[in-house]
């Protein structure tokens, strides 16, 4: 057995690594001919075709060598048995993690071969690069090539493919097979530090932990009041009937949590500024969402764009599982164009939800869909993606007075979204979620003081 790299490829841990192997029964298997068969035909024919018009013997001695290379050379058969398989350290990473990983071919006989991993989507090679492939000198099977790569792109991979391309040492026919695909790889956005949350407007019924408006059984305290017959003992405060003289009861808010709905505006165009784009929607969208579900909130998806995910608001461990999931499918629309996911079903969002728009503000039908959700009695807010820093540099006057007017067209659709009571914060590039979280939390404060000031007939503070 030869091994390309043995110090790299001795860590590797196979137990925890996810093998494919490639079946006997490929469609992709075929034989081409040496580039240089054809040129030692036509000169070995061609002197000899010469010889005869000219009558000079001599030029048999020039053309006859080639002709017994092709001689020698065609009945040496490639290798009828081309096997192999990749490995994966890892099933699951974060943008950017380098994955490390090993592939194994086997072959019949002495054999040069070329390796090849291509159609690599969403994963950058860093080692061997530009190309994940190796030019092997004639030998035995098998061999183990260590490779590494980077995960660019967030979503669902499983994409690539291993070719084999194998001959006789000095033959001139190839066989050119793929033997195996890329094991599935799930590459999680990036989450974005948070240190609050949003507030839900209501509450429900299962434990959680936010403060809600109403009072009974909890452990946050509200009140104290006197005793009333038909509370309970348990909920007697001893010091203060003692110092009081008469029984007092304590009255705290019950822990229930909020519904959160995360609506994604996943409309794009195919290019790298327009996939990052997404890539940020994805990445405030999953530090929102994974916050609030270990807040034990529900929080349920709506993306609307090239490719359509619902999922109903949900709490817990599977609920984050299945969040995480939609956004891998998502992130693999965006990664390959010729992928199209029509997820439709009865969308019926709870009264009480939060419904929080994440944008880039590329859809035109995403801004009256969130004021929608604003006049059918939602609290609503939206997240506005910066995505400035992604145009290209104007180089003409053309190209500033453009720009001008895409950042006007944004910032005009914001002014209006603020209008039908829509509070936004925008996402800077560089600063993350975080900020921008804090604002909205403040918007929303003042904007339901408002509206109970108005209910109420008051005057708004």
């Amino acid at each position: 057995m030869r091994d390309a790299n043995p110090a790299s490829s001795a860590g590797a841990s196979e137990a925890d690594a996810r093998a494919t192997d490639g079946p006997t029964g490929f469609e992709a298997d075929r034989r081409r001919p040496d580039p240089r068969l054809p040129a030692w035909l036509a000169a070995g024919f061609g002197m000899l075709i010469f010889a005869i018009a000219t009558g000079e013997a001599a030029l048999v001695a020039l053309g006859a060598p080639c002709l017994v290379l092709v001689a020698l050379a065609v009945p040496r058969r490639p290798p009828s048995e081309l096997r192999g398989r990749i490995r994966l350290d890892e099933v699951r990473a974060l943008e950017s993690d380098v994955v490390s990983g090993e592939i194994e071919v086997h072959w019949d006989g002495q054999a040069e071969v070329d390796v090849v991993l291509a159609d690599l989507r969403g994963m950058v090679p860093v080692d061997p690069e530009p190309v994940v492939g190796w030019s092997l000198p004639a030998g035995a099977g098998p061999v183990r090539l260590p490779f590494r790569l980077r995960a660019s792109t967030w979503g669902a991979h499983d994409s690539g493919a291993l070719w084999v391309r194998a001959r006789r040492p000095g033959g001139v026919l190839f066989r050119e097979r793929k033997v195996a695909s890329m094991p599935p790889l799930r590459v999680l956005p990036t989450a974005l530090r948070l240190s609050r949350l949003l507030e839900p407007v209501d509450s429900r019924t299962i434990a959680g932990a936010h403060v809600t408006r109403i009072r009974g059984h909890g452990t946050d305290f509200a009140e104290l009041r006197p005793y009333r017959p038909g509370d309970r003992l348990r909920d007697i405060s001893w010091g203060t009937s003692a110092r009081l003289d008469e029984p007092w009861v304590r009255v705290n808010h019950p822990e229930r949590i909020g519904t959160v709905l995360l609506l994604l505006d996943v409309v794009f165009t195919q290019g790298a500024r327009s996939r990052e784009g997404i890539a940020r929607v994805a990445r405030a969208a999953w530090t929102v969402a994974s916050a609030h579900l270990r807040a034990q909130d529900r929080v349920g998806l709506l993306a609307w764009g090239r490719t359509v995910a619902w999922l109903p608001p949900r709490g817990g461990r599977r609920a984050r599982w299945m969040l995480l999931d939609e956004l891998l499918n998502i992130g693999q629309v965006v990664e390959d164009a010729t992928r199209k996911r029509s997820r439709r079903g009865r969308i019926f969002v709870p009264p009480d939800a939060l419904v929080v728009g994440v944008s880039t503000l590329r859809a035109e039908t995403f801004v009256p869909q969130l004021i929608h959700y604003r006049r059918t009695g939602h609290a609503t807010g939206a997240l506005v993606l910066d995505t400035s820093d992604l145009l290209p540099e104007p180089a003409t006057r053309a190209d500033t007075a453009a720009r001008r007017i895409w950042l006007a067209q944004q910032r005009a659709q914001e002014r209006e979204l603020e209008r039908a009571g829509v509070p936004t914060a925008r996402v800077d590039g560089g600063d993350g979620a975080g900020p921008a979280i804090l604002a909205l939390r403040r918007k929303m404060k003042i904007h339901r003081r408002s509206i109970r000031a108005v209910g109420s007939g008051a005057a708004p503070a």
